[in-house]
C-alpha cells in the first residue's frame, strides 16, 4: 500500500505492534464490538505491510498482553467486608481535606491493593493534624465498601469507572480508626519519600502564600488541583486553555532546561549530565503527581535521551510508541482516561504534523500554522469530552503558552525558593499581578460570542471527523498547502460538526437525577428551545466554620454537565415551582453557566426573602422576570405548557407550588412541584381544571403528605415519576405512597433507583418514546 512521503519520514517499526498491544489489552477489559473492530482494523493494516519482523513483534506483544491479563485475572481484588479491620498505608500527597471530609488514596490490606478512602473528621484538632501531616501514615481501621453507582445522568461522569481504569481502585468509607502511626520507610522506598516532599511543598505554599498565589504555585509547580481553586481553574477551562495549567511536556522541559543549565554551569561532563538528567526527570514526574501528561512527557523524554545517547536510530514515532508502551506497563488503561487520550493524541499529532510544517520557511509563520493546525485537529476529542469550545482559544494558546513558560513559571519558582528565606513575607506584589491576570481571563470570558457549547457529538461522527482531518493532512502534504475541491470538502466536515445540535431532529423531556430535589428539562427538536422547570439545590444545615466545605453544588456534577451535553448555552425559560432551596437553590449556579432569558415563578414565591435574595443575583440582572398564575400558557413547536395553579398569591411554600400541565405530541404530563394534600384538594374543587394526564410527576418527592387517593384517581395516570435522592434523609418516597401506587396498579419510576428518566420525540412520529432510564 502506497504511503505518502511524510508518513515515510515518521513511520517507525514499533508503532503498529504497540498500538495492537494497547488496543488488545483494552479489548480484554472492555470486551465491546467497538474495540474488537478497532483491533481487527489495526491488525489487518499491520499485515498489509508484509513485514515478518513487525508481525512477529505484534504477535509477541499480543501474547504478552494476554499474560498480563491472566495474571490480573488470577489475582482479583481482595473483598473488604463491612466493618472489616484492615491495615492502610496512606499515600501522603493524595490527602485532600474539604471541610470535615477527608479523602486519600492508600494501599489496603495484605495485598496492598489501591483504594480511595473517605473519612468524616471528628474534631477540629483531628483536621489540623491531617492538614499539617507530611508523612506516610500506617492505619489500622474499620472500612465499609462504597457501591459504585455508575452513570446516573445521560452523558454523566462515571467516577467508579474512572477509578477502575486507574488500576482497580475501590472506594471505602473509613468508619473508625483503631491505630495510627507514622510509616517507617526503608531506604529503598524512594518514591514514597518524594511523595512526602511533595506533600510538604503543598503545606508550605498554603502556609506562606495568599490564596491566588498558592493556587497557581500548587498547580503549575506540583500538579495539585484543589476544590477551593475552582474559580481560577474554571476561568481558563472556559477559554479552552486549561491544559496550559495542567502539568505536561511544556512544564517538564522548563524544569529540565533549568536543571541542565545549572549542571552545565558546574562544568559537568555530558556523560554525567545524561545520568543526572534521567534521574531528575523521574524525580520531577513523581514531584508533580505522575498525571497522564507528566508521565507521557517524562517517559518520552527519557526514551528520546536514550535513543540519542546509544544511537538506536528510532524515529520520533517509535519513541512515542515506546513511551506509550512503558506507560501502559504502569497504567494499562491510560488511554481509557480523558487525560491519557488527550496527551497521547496531541503528541501523536505533533509527530505527524512536524514534517509538513517544516516546509514553511518563515519561523513566525511556521509557529502560527503549527499551533493553528494542532488546535483544529485536537477539536474532535475536546468536543467529545467537554462539549464546548472557545473561538479565542487558538490566539490565547499562542500567547499564553509563551507567557507561562517564560514569565509566570520562572516567577513562581523564584518566589517559592525565596519563601524559605523570607519566611514571614507573603509576596503581595505577586498576588496583585495574579489578580489582574485572573481579571484578564474573566474579561475574555465575557466575550460571549466566542464561547460555543457544542453538545455531545455521537462517537461515530467523531471518528469520521478524525479520519477526515488525517486525510486532510495527506492532501496538504501532496498539494503544498494549495486549496482544491477535496481539501475544501474535508475542511467543511470540521466546520459543520459544531452545528450538529441544530441538525438533531430529536426533542427531549428529562427528569434529571440531581439528588433530593427537582429539575425537569425540556428541549425542542433542532435545538429550537431549552426550558428548565426547577434547578435543584441543597438545604444547608448549620455547621461549625471548620466543617464548611468548598462551594461545590450538586448542579456542578449533575444538571450543568447534562445541559452542556445537550448543547445548551441559553435557557429560554426557567420555571421555579416554589421557594424551597431544593427547587431553586442552584439557580445562581445555573445562571453563571447559562444565560437565562426568562424566569417565571408564582406570586407567593416572589415574596419570600430567600428567593428575593436570589433574584438580586448579578447574573440574573438581564433576565426577564415574571410572576405567573393559573391559565398562563406558553406554546412553541409541538409543546404546550399551561399553569393550572395557584390562582392567587400564597405563602411560596409546598402548597403554593406551581402546577403545570405539559403537552408534548399526544401526551399530557402533570407537574406538581411539592404540592401536598391541601393543595391537591383545591385543584379537585375547581371544575374548570382538567387534571387527567398520561404521566404524573408525584408531588413532594413521593412524600406521604402528597398524592392522596382522590387526587390520584382524578389524574388517572398511566405512569408516575418520583424525583428523589438516593438514600435521602427523609426516606422519600414514603411506604404509603408506594403502597398506594401498587394498589392502583400504576407503574412508577424513581430517580433514586433508576437515575435520570427521559423521553424523546421528533417531527416524524406522533408519539413520545417510552421512558428511558439510566439503570
Amino acid at each position: 500500500m502506497k504511503q505518502i512521503h511524510y508518513l515515510k519520514q515518521i513511520r517507525g517499526f514499533y508503532f503498529f505492534p504497540i498500538i495492537i498491544f494497547v488496543v488488545f489489552i483494552i479489548l480484554l477489559k472492555e470486551r465491546t464490538i467497538l474495540y474488537l473492530f478497532l483491533f481487527l482494523i489495526v491488525f489487518f493494516r499491520m499485515i498489509c505491510f508484509k513485514n515478518k519482523k513487525i508481525l512477529y513483534v505484534s504477535v509477541a506483544l499480543i501474547v504478552f498482553g494476554l499474560a498480563m491479563w491472566w495474571v490480573k485475572f488470577k489475582h482479583p481484588p481482595e473483598i473488604i467486608r463491612e466493618n472489616q479491620l484492615v491495615t492502610i498505608e496512606l499515600i501522603p500527597d493524595t490527602i485532600k481535606v474539604d471541610g470535615a471530609v477527608l479523602t486519600f488514596e492508600g494501599k489496603i490490606g495484605e495485598r496492598k491493593q489501591p483504594g480511595v478512602v473517605t473519612y468524616i473528621l471528628k474534631s477540629e484538632e483531628e483536621k489540623h493534624f491531617i492538614e499539617q501531616n507530611k508523612k506516610s501514615l500506617h492505619l489500622t481501621a474499620k472500612l465499609e465498601p462504597i457501591e459504585n453507582l455508575g452513570v446516573r445522568n445521560l452523558n454523566g461522569f462515571d467516577y467508579g469507572k474512572y477509578l477502575e481504569n486507574k488500576g482497580n481502585y475501590q472506594r471505602y468509607n473509613l468508619v473508625d480508626i483503631m491505630d495510627l502511626k507514622v510509616n517507617k520507610l526503608s531506604m529503598f522506598d524512594v518514591v514514597t519519600k518524594i511523595k512526602e516532599w511533595r506533600r510538604g511543598c503543598f503545606i508550605h505554599t498554603n502556609q506562606h502564600f495568599k490564596e491566588r498565589t498558592r493556587s497557581y504555585l500548587n498547580s503549575l509547580l506540583f500538579g495539585f488541583q484543589n476544590k477551593g481553586d475552582s474559580d481560577y481553574q474554571q476561568t481558563w477551562r472556559d477559554l479552552g486553555v486549561a491544559h496550559l495549567f495542567s502539568l505536561s511536556g511544556m512544564h517538564i522541559y522548563f524544569f529540565l532546561f533549568l536543571f541542565d543549565f545549572v549542571l552545565l554551569s558546574c562544568h559537568l561532563t555530558k556523560e554525567n549530565l545524561f545520568k543526572w538528567n534521567i534521574l531528575f526527570t523521574l524525580f520531577v514526574m513523581i514531584m508533580t503527581g505522575m498525571g497522564p501528561g507528566m508521565m507521557r512527557a517524562g517517559v518520552l523524554h527519557v526514551v528520546k535521551q536514550c535513543n540519542r545517547k546509544w544511537q538506536f536510530q528510532l524515529s520520533l514515532l517509535d519513541c512515542w510508541s515506546i513511551a506509550l508502551f512503558i506507560n501502559c506497563l504502569v497504567d494499562p488503561y491510560v488511554l481509557l482516561t480523558v487525560g491519557g487520550q488527550l496527551t497521547y493524541y496531541l503528541t501523536f499529532l505533533i509527530v505527524i504534523i512536524g514534517p509538513i510544517i517544516q516546509k514553511i520557511k518563515q519561523p513566525v509563520l511556521k509557529m502560527v500554522v503549527f499551533n493553528l493546525v494542532l488546535s483544529v485537529m485536537s477539536l474532535p476529542l475536546i468536543w467529545y469530552h467537554f462539549y464546548e469550545w472557545n473561538y479565542l482559544s487558538f490566539v490565547i494558546n499562542l500567547v499564553l503558552g509563551s507567557f507561562i513558560l517564560s514569565i509566570l513559571m520562572p516567577m513562581l519558582l523564584l518566589v517559592f525558593i525565596l519563601s524559605f528565606i523570607f519566611t514571614n513575607y507573603q509576596f503581595p506584589l505577586i498576588e496583585i499581578c495574579l489578580k489582574y491576570f485572573q481579571i484578564l481571563g474573566n474579561n475574555l470570558n465575557e466575550i460571549s460570542f466566542s464561547h460555543q457549547v457544542i453538545g455531545k457529538i455521537p462517537l461515530s461522527l467523531i471518528i469520521v471527523l478524525i479520519l477526515s482531518q488525517l486525510f486532510l493532512l495527506k492532501e496538504f502534504e501532496k498539494n503544498q498547502f494549495k486549496l482544491n475541491a477535496k481539501i475544501l470538502l474535508l475542511c467543511s466536515v470540521t466546520a459543520i460538526m459544531p452545528f450538529y445540535k441544530y441538525l438533531n431532529p430529536n426533542g427531549m423531556l428529562a427528569f434529571v437525577d440531581i439528588g433530593q430535589g427537582d429539575a425537569i428539562f425540556v428541549q425542542l427538536p433542532h435545538h429550537q428551545g431549552n426550558y428548565l422547570l426547577d434547578t435543584g439545590g441543597r438545604l444547608d444545615f448549620k455547621v461549625d466554620d471548620w466543617q464548611k466545605r468548598a462551594d461545590k453544588r450538586g448542579a456542578d456534577y449533575t444538571l450543568i454537565p447534562f445541559l452542556k451535553s445537550r448543547g445548551v448555552k441559553t435557557l429560554d425559560a426557567v420555571f421555579i415551582s416554589h421557594a424551597h432551596e431544593d427547587h431553586f437553590g442552584d439557580l445562581d449556579r445555573v445562571s453563571e453557566t447559562f444565560y437565562v432569558r426568562n424566569l417565571f415563578f408564582g406570586p407567593g414565591t416572589a415574596e419570600q426573602p430567600n428567593f428575593r435574595k436570589m433574584l438580586n443575583y448579578s447574573n440574573l440582572e438581564k433576565t426577564n422576570k415574571r410572576v405567573v398564575v393559573s391559565n398562563n400558557e406558553w406554546m412553541k413547536g409541538n409543546i404546550e405548557l399551561t399553569c393550572l395553579f395557584p390562582e392567587e398569591k400564597g405563602d411560596g411554600q409546598n402548597n403554593d407550588s406551581l402546577v403545570m400541565m405539559l403537552k408534548i405530541k399526544n401526551k399530557k404530563i402533570l407537574l406538581t412541584g411539592d404540592l401536598e394534600k391541601e393543595g391537591e384538594e383545591k385543584l379537585l374543587k375547581d371544575p374548570m381544571i382538567d387534571l387527567e394526564a398520561d404521566i404524573l410527576k408525584a408531588g413532594h418527592h413521593g412524600s406521604k403528605t402528597s398524592t392522596h387517593p382522590a387526587f390520584l384517581s382524578q389524574v388517572n395516570p398511566e405512569i408516575v415519576i418520583i424525583s428523589c435522592g438516593l438514600n435521602n434523609r427523609y426516606q422519600h418516597p414514603s411506604k404509603e405512597t408506594v403502597a398506594l401506587l401498587e394498589e392502583y396498579e400504576i407503574p412508577f419510576y424513581q430517580t433514586d433507583q433508576q437515575g435520570m428518566l427521559y423521553m424523546t420525540w421528533n417531527s416524524y412520529n406522533k408519539n413520545l418514546s417510552r421512558i428511558n432510564r439510566m439503570k
